[in-house]
């Protein structure tokens, strides 16, 4: 809304730039329209840097939107146990927990993703230094099918059907 030589107009915005407002008699006035951007990261802690096993460490993002639309705070972790995260006036905090040990070929990272209303993010990322010992590495999928063993409830092995791609 704005005000023209003692007359009032809802201005629409354009997909395309700034909305346009056009009298009879007047000039035209453009007025620049904000579009919707991500949620900005205010502030980011984390109790400890170097971590070994057992330890914790609390981490916590403190956001704002500039639409002022309530945010979502989703926590994620590529080892070791989160701990409910707990809610803050402008932000939200998580436990991170250690594990006995870390794959050699993972660092220990928690991510918080910060969503606004439109489904906009910011992505905040904690990295910790692991002290503690390695783990063997672990297999997340295998390879193929030729890689499983099946056993039927009967206690008989299955068999694959040739040429099968399940079984």
């Amino acid at each position: 809304m704005f005000a023209l030589a003692g007359c009032q107009r809802d201005v629409a915005p354009s997909e395309s730039g700034p909305a346009r407002f056009a009298s009879s008699g007047h000039q035209a006035v453009e007025v620049p329209v904000a579009s919707n951007v991500a949620p900005r990261i205010t502030s980011a802690f984390q109790t400890a840097r170097d971590i070994g096993p057992g330890h914790s460490a609390r981490v916590n993002v403190r956001a704002m939107d500039p639409e002022d639309t309530p945010l979502r705070y989703v926590w994620e972790a590529t080892v070791g146990t989160l701990g409910k995260p707990t809610a803050l006036a402008d932000g939200s905090e998580a436990r991170w927990t250690a594990p006995a040990c870390v794959d050699a070929r993972k660092t220990p990272v928690v991510h918080v993703r910060v969503t606004n209303a439109a489904g906009l993010e910011t992505l905040q990322t904690f990295t910790l230094s692991w002290t503690g010992p390695t783990c063997a590495p672990t297999r997340s999928r295998l390879k193929s099918a030729s890689n499983v063993v099946a056993t039927k409830l009967d206690g008989r092995p299955a068999q694959r059907e040739p040429g099968a791609d399940s079984w």
